[in-house]
C-alpha cells in the first residue's frame, strides 16, 4: 500500500513537474517572440531615424556645400576641357587662315604671271619679265574701217611689184592645206616648222608631221603665183569661206605677208601703244 502511494506521489510530482517545464518552456518561446518583436520595431526605428538624420544631415550646410563643391569641380572640369578643345579650334582655324593665305598670294602670283608679257630692257641688256601694271599705255589715234576688216603688214609689201616679189620670194615646192580652217600655205623645206608658228598651232610641227597627225593634207601645185589667190597681200584678199582671222601670203603662197582680221562692223577705232621705260612693246587697237 506504501509503495503505491509513494508511486502516485511521484508521479503526481512528475506531472506538476512537467507541466511547469512546458509552461516556462511555453514562457520563453513568448519571451523569445517578443524580443524578435521588439528588435524589428527597434530595426524599424533605427531606420527611420537614420533616414531622418541623413535628410537632416543633407539639409546640413556642410553637405549643401560639398554638393555644391562636387558640382563647381564638375563644372570646371568641363570648362576646362572646353577651354583645350577651343585652343585646339583656335590653332586649327589659324592653321587653315594660314593655308588660305598662302593659296591666295600663290592665285595673285600666277595671276601676276600671267598678266606678265616679255620686254627688252637696253639697261639689263637682256629679256625680262615686267607686270601688265609695269607698261604706261599711250594712245597715239585712230583707224579707221569700212569693210568691217583690218590688215596688219608692213606697208611695202601690198605695193611690192610683181616683178621684184618673184626676184624676192622664190618658188615653193609644196602647197598643204589645213584641215580645221581651209587655210593653204607653201614651203619649199618640208620639214620647216615656221608655217605652224603662223598658223598658230600650240608647238612647232614641221609640214610633214602635220600631214602625218591629220593636222593637214598635201596639195597639188604647179608652181604658178601667185601661188595663193585668196590670201595673196597683192590681190584681192577675199577669201571664199568667211573667216575671222585670215593669214596673208606672199606671192609664192609663204605665209607672214600679214594678217586679215574681221572686226564685225565699221566704225573708228582708238589705237594704243604700250612703253616700257620709253620704249614700244605693244600695240593695241581698241575693238
Amino acid at each position: 500500500m506504501y509503495d503505491i502511494i509513494a508511486a502516485a506521489t511521484n508521479l503526481t510530482a512528475l506531472a506538476v513537474i512537467g507541466f511547469i517545464y512546458a509552461a516556462y518552456i511555453k514562457n520563453l518561446r513568448s519571451v523569445n517572440q517578443l524580443k524578435d518583436s521588439q528588435l524589428k520595431i527597434a530595426e524599424q526605428n533605427l531606420k527611420l531615424w537614420k533616414d531622418k538624420a541623413l535628410e537632416l544631415e543633407r539639409r546640413a550646410p556642410e553637405f549643401i556645400e560639398k554638393q555644391l563643391s562636387e558640382r563647381i569641380k564638375i563644372r570646371e572640369d568641363e570648362l576646362s576641357r572646353l577651354a583645350e578643345d577651343s585652343a585646339s579650334h583656335v590653332e586649327q582655324i589659324d592653321l587653315k587662315n594660314r593655308e588660305i593665305k598662302s593659296l591666295r598670294d600663290s592665285i595673285e602670283k600666277a595671276t601676276e604671271y600671267r598678266k606678265s608679257i616679255t620686254v627688252w630692257d637696253s639697261e639689263e641688256k637682256d629679256f625680262i619679265e615686267v607686270s601688265d601694271s609695269d607698261l604706261e599705255q599711250r594712245y597715239i589715234g585712230s583707224v579707221c574701217v569700212d569693210t568691217a576688216r583690218l590688215m596688219i603688214c608692213d606697208p611695202w609689201y601690198p605695193i611690192m611689184t610683181s616683178e621684184r616679189e618673184k626676184e624676192e620670194f622664190h618658188k615653193q615646192g609644196h602647197m598643204y592645206q589645213v584641215i580645221n580652217s581651209g587655210e593653204y600655205f607653201c614651203t619649199n623645206d618640208e620639214d620647216d616648222p615656221f608655217p605652224s608658228e603662223l598658223l598658230g598651232f600650240e608647238e612647232e610641227i614641221t609640214a610633214r608631221e602635220m600631214v602625218a597627225s591629220g593636222l593637214a593634207r598635201k596639195v597639188e601645185y604647179s608652181g604658178n603665183m601667185p601661188a595663193i589667190e585668196s590670201s595673196y597681200i597683192g590681190g584681192d584678199v577675199r577669201d571664199q569661206d568667211y573667216k575671222q582671222i585670215q593669214h596673208l601670203s606672199f606671192i609664192n603662197g609663204r605665209l607672214g605677208a600679214g594678217v586679215s582680221i574681221s572686226i564685225g562692223a565699221d566704225g573708228v577705232y582708238p589705237v594704243y601703244i604700250e612703253y616700257y621705260k620709253d620704249e614700244m612693246q605693244r600695240i593695241i587697237i581698241g575693238v
